[in-house]
C-alpha cells in the first residue's frame, strides 16, 4: 500500500530537525497540522495532535522561531472554536497548550466558557476532565457530571474496548497490558468518587458503588476481579 503523501511531510518534519535544518523541519511541521485534515477529519486525527506536535514542540526547545509559530498557532485554534464552536478544535488548543507548558490557559478558557456557555463547555470536558480535578475545581466537575450512572457507563465502555485489543493484536494479550488498563479503570473510579464527595453527593457513591461492583462481576476479567478485591477497603474510602 503507498505510503499517503501527507504523512511523508510529517517524516520529512523529523528528518530535517535530525538535519538541524530548523527552518525546513517548522515549515513542514506545520503544513502537516494545517493540512493533514483535509481529505479525511479523522484519518491523521491522533497522528496531528501527538506526533506532529510533540515534535514541533522538541523543535521549538531549540529553534525560538519554531515555539513562536507555535504560539501563535495556539492563539489561531482557540480564535478559531471560538467562531466555529467545533470541539475538535478546542482539543487542538488543549493540546498545544500542554506542549508549551501552559495548561493552566486551557482550564481558564474552558471555565470561562462554562460559566457562560454551560452547553457548549459540556462538549469539552473530556478533553480536559483530569485538568479540571487536577485543578481542584469541584464544583465544575460536578456540573458536568449530572448522572454519575452514566459516567461510570463510559469508564467501562473505555476498558471493554480496551480489553477487545487483545482479540485482533495478540500484542496487547499479555499482563503489563492488563495491568494497565485495570489500573485506568480504578485510579478514574477514584477520582469519580473525589468529585462526587466533594459534592456530597452521597447517594451518588451508594449508586455508583453498587454499580461498579455489579459491572466487575458481570466482566470476565481475573485480573480486574482481584484487583478489586485487593483494593476493595480504599477504593470507596471514607464513604
Amino acid at each position: 500500500m503507498e505510503k499517503p503523501k501527507i504523512i511523508q511531510v510529517l517524516e520529512d518534519a523529523k528528518l530535517a530537525h535530525k538535519a538541524g535544518d530548523f527552518v525546513n523541519s517548522l515549515k513542514f511541521y506545520e503544513y502537516f497540522f494545517d493540512h493533514s485534515l483535509d481529505d479525511d477529519p479523522y484519518a491523521f486525527y491522533g497522528a496531528r495532535l501527538s506526533h506532529c506536535l510533540n515534535g514541533w514542540g522538541e523543535l521549538a526547545q531549540e529553534f525560538p522561531g519554531a515555539k513562536n509559530r507555535l504560539e501563535a498557532k495556539k492563539r489561531e485554534v482557540l480564535d478559531h472554536y471560538l467562531e466555529q464552536r467545533e470541539p475538535e478544535r478546542f482539543h487542538d488548543y488543549l493540546t498545544i497548550c500542554r506542549v508549551l507548558g501552559v495548561e493552566s490557559d486551557a482550564v481558564e478558557q474552558f471555565l470561562a466558557l462554562h460559566h457562560s456557555e454551560p452547553k457548549s463547555a459540556a462538549k469539552l470536558s473530556k478533553y480536559l476532565w483530569n485538568d479540571l480535578i487536577n485543578a481542584e475545581q469541584w464544583e465544575v466537575c460536578s456540573a458536568l457530571m449530572e448522572q454519575s450512572a452514566q459516567k461510570m457507563d463510559e469508564l467501562f465502555a473505555v476498558f471493554d474496548e480496551a480489553a477487545r485489543l487483545k482479540e485482533f493484536d495478540p500484542s496487547f494479550d499479555n499482563i503489563r497490558f492488563d495491568q494497565h488498563i485495570v489500573d485506568t479503570l480504578l485510579d478514574d473510579l477514584q477520582k469519580v468518587v473525589l468529585v462526587l464527595r466533594y459534592a456530597d453527593r452521597n447517594d451518588d457513591i451508594d449508586s455508583l458503588q453498587r454499580q461498579f461492583h455489579q459491572g466487575v462481576e458481570s466482566r470476565d476479567h481475573s485480573m480486574l476481579t482481584t484487583q478489586v478485591h485487593a483494593k476493595s477497603s480504599f477504593l470507596f474510602a471514607g464513604h
